[in-house]
């Protein structure tokens, strides 16, 4: 890594960087991505692939780390100096990212593992023949497109799809709009010959719920605020199918922020890369994002990305908002 670019990315990107080319996931987390999955008994091939993605699969280690950085920082460490630490204990043999975010993690609701399970329950009663790569499942290489390290993307973008072949996967269904965005439509402009169809979850579902005479009921009313994601409104251009499916629960009524708040014009949440370099930052866009969602009166606030889904936590625990 060269000093300019040292001077122009900030660090956390880097080490981002680093992670998803050397461990293969994003917070850089030895250990089973896949134990979510071992009770489920999805088959290795089927029609559909669901593609996890290392967001919701990593996101408890995720949101410990970062509860452990803001820890550091409050003793007068910044987070530059927290990796350059751990990548000294790196040199020595100790695992000290791994360490940190499992400890830190003991103990927690881990919602992150539920929201997997469920997205492959909802699929499966929709009629899909659904598969999993396991092991094998790679990781996207989003983190390092949107910071600017085009080359390593197109080889990872490269790598992951003669993988795909391998297995001989012709459609994917991305949970994480990140993946998806990138699986769906940065990948055919850097891989000669991709033939993958990328569909995201929420599509699928809107879409099987029409074709099914399957009626979803809660047992209690709420009000929902729906917050549309960067990737999912902006990038994958998604914003009725989430409103579609939400519209079809009897028991559900959807509350809405002002219109240059929500579908295409949401208010960013600050999550997706931003809590790593920029934390103040991050922090003050989420309390803003939440503010908006509760005006609505809502008593559940709903998303689809988990980076969104952790700021939108972390924030309404900040101000200790009765809203789940």
């Amino acid at each position: 890594m060269s000093k300019s670019l040292k001077d122009v990315v900030p660090i956390p990107h880097i080490y981002i960087r680093e992670n998803v080319l050397q461990k293969g996931n994003i917070p850089g987390v030895a250990g089973d991505k896949t134990a979510w999955a071992k009770d489920l008994n999805l088959p290795r091939q089927a029609e559909y692939i669901f593609f996890a993605g290392c967001g919701y699969q990593f996101m408890k280690y995720v949101e410990s780390m970062m509860r452990a950085a803001a820890s550091i920082e409050k003793v007068g460490l910044g987070r530059e100096k927290g990796i350059g630490i751990s990548r000294a204990f790196g040199k020595i043999g100790i695992d000290l990212p791994s360490i940190t975010a499992k400890v830190a993690a003991a103990g927690r609701e881990d919602i992150y593992t539920r929201i997997l399970v469920n997205a492959v329950s909802i699929l499966q009663k929709l009629g899909l023949d659904m598969g999993y790569m396991y092991e094998d499942e790679p990781c996207c290489g989003s983190p390092l497109y949107y910071s600017g390290f085009l080359d390593d993307y197109i080889e990872n973008a490269r790598k992951n799809f003669n993988v795909f072949k391998s297995h001989g996967i012709r459609k994917l269904i991305g949970l994480i709009p990140a993946c998806t965005a990138s699986l769906r439509d940065n990948y055919p402009k850097f891989v000669e010959g991709y033939e993958l169809e990328v569909s995201h979850f929420i599509e699928v579902v809107a879409q099987r719920l029409k074709e099914t005479d399957i009626k979803p009921k809660l047992k209690e009313h709420v009000t929902v605020a729906y917050h549309d994601p960067c990737q999912l409104s902006r990038y994958l251009e998604i914003i009725d199918a989430p409103r579609e499916v939400l519209a079809s629960i009897e028991g559900v009524e959807l509350r809405e922020p002002e219109p240059e708040q929500c579908k295409q014009w949401s208010t960013c949440c600050g999550g997706g890369g931003l809590e790593a370099g920029s934390p103040e930052l991050c922090e003050r866009l989420g309390l803003r994002r939440l503010e908006e969602l509760l005006s609505t009166g809502a008593n559940v606030i709903a998303s689809h990305c988990p980076a969104c889904v952790m700021q939108l936590r972390r924030s309404a625990e900040k101000m200790k908002a009765d809203v789940k």
